[in-house]
């Protein structure tokens, strides 16, 4: 009698289980662990870029404008939900540099970088995660232009780069993001700033 007793009970405790291991997590949401498998990902950020251009790159009567648009494009890899590796390619803008005589000339910054990310899944689809990592920074040239500007060679130098974010998986494979990366100062390449919005769309394969 106990044992037909004991074997009902197992047999019930087995069902129960199955039966909550195929409904959501309390707190979240069918889209929580999207993104946990490995594979392929790809995707793009816009937003605005602070080159912090200063006093060195500039004579008197003149001022820049460092604050530009700016987009990120990448590739990356997920070799599980907390760790993955991203190369991406940077651009930042043409910084503008005026003259009070109303001279203006604009130089192309932009970049590649390859970087890893980790990322910490939280409830609701929601998730945090870190990049670090190397970013090679080009500049164009900057022209005297007859002594109206501080004369300036392109240069392109490989500098530490990180960011921080907050990301939204809303649909099985695509994730929104918010961002903010940072390049280090390195030579005459001052610091970079870029605040961005992104999407991601993994590839299930």
């Amino acid at each position: 009698m106990y044992k037909r007793i004991l074997c009902i009970s197992i047999l019930a405790c087995s069902l129960n289980t199955t039966v909550l291991a195929d409904e959501p997590a309390p707190g979240g949401n069918e889209y929580t662990s999207t993104g946990s498998n490995a594979g392929i990902y790809f995707g793009g950020q816009l937003g605005i870029s602070n080159m912090h251009y200063g006093s060195q790159y500039l004579i008197a009567n003149n001022s820049v404008e460092n604050t530009k648009f700016a987009g990120r494009g990448y590739l990356g890899y997920a070799f599980s939900q907390f760790i993955a590796a991203e190369l991406g390619y940077d651009y930042y803008g043409y910084p503008k540099f005026k003259n009070s005589n109303g001279n203006t000339q604009d130089i192309l910054q932009q970049g590649l970088d390859l970087v890893g990310k980790a990322s910490l899944p939280l409830d609701y689809g929601f998730g945090l995660y870190i990049k670090g990592g190397l970013a090679w920074v080009h500049r164009s040239a900057l022209n005297s232009n007859a002594g109206t500007f501080a004369q300036k060679n392109s240069n392109g130098k490989v500098t530490p780069v990180g960011a921080l974010g907050i990301n939204y998986w809303f649909a099985p494979n695509i994730a929104a993001d918010l961002s903010w990366t940072k390049t280090m100062t390195v030579s005459d390449l001052p610091t970079i700033d870029f605040i961005a919005l992104g999407l991601t769309y993994k590839i299930n394969i």
